[in-house]
């Protein structure tokens, strides 16, 4: 992956953040009885979970670690390598299992903990995106000249 696929990544997660900030306004009344409300936070949410997984397994690849098998090990490797804070990581991977739930067990969502997360939890994904970001940062310059370049 190269430093346009991670900008490009970069800028759709930031559109879906913009998004999803718009539709925390609504009540859950208001939100809950919309299906395109509904259907905008899960598929931003889907979409967002999976966008920060591909950097993450970029970050992975461009640091020689151990290639993920599973979309949860992408976060367990960083945090295995001390990229990450053990603590966040669990969070993170929680997140990694509610985009499964959603690609996987899609008829059994749940609107209330859809809205929850839309309204408590969503700030996790704008986390995770930082840390991968600061750890692009601080690799940036171990790398070798002709290594690929981020910021």
């Amino acid at each position: 992956m190269k430093q346009r696929d991670i900008q490009s990544k970069i800028d759709f997660l930031m559109e879906n953040f913009q998004k999803l900030d718009i539709l925390k306004r609504y009540t859950f009344d208001e939100f809950s009885s919309n299906f395109e409300r509904v259907d905008s936070v899960i598929h931003r949410v889907q979409t967002s979970i999976e966008a920060l997984i591909d950097i993450g397994r970029y970050i992975i690849a461009d640091l020689g670690l151990p290639i993920p098998i599973t979309n949860s090990q992408v976060v367990e490797i960083l945090a295995n390598e001390g990229l990450m804070p053990h603590m966040d990581a669990r969070r993170y991977i929680e997140m990694v299992g509610f985009r499964n739930r959603v690609v996987h067990e899609y008829d059994t969502i749940d609107i209330r903990l859809l809205y929850k997360i839309l309204q408590e939890e969503s700030i996790d994904l704008k986390r995770l995106l930082g840390l991968f970001l600061e750890i692009i940062k601080r690799h940036e310059d171990k790398k070798d000249p002709g290594g690929l370049r981020f910021f």
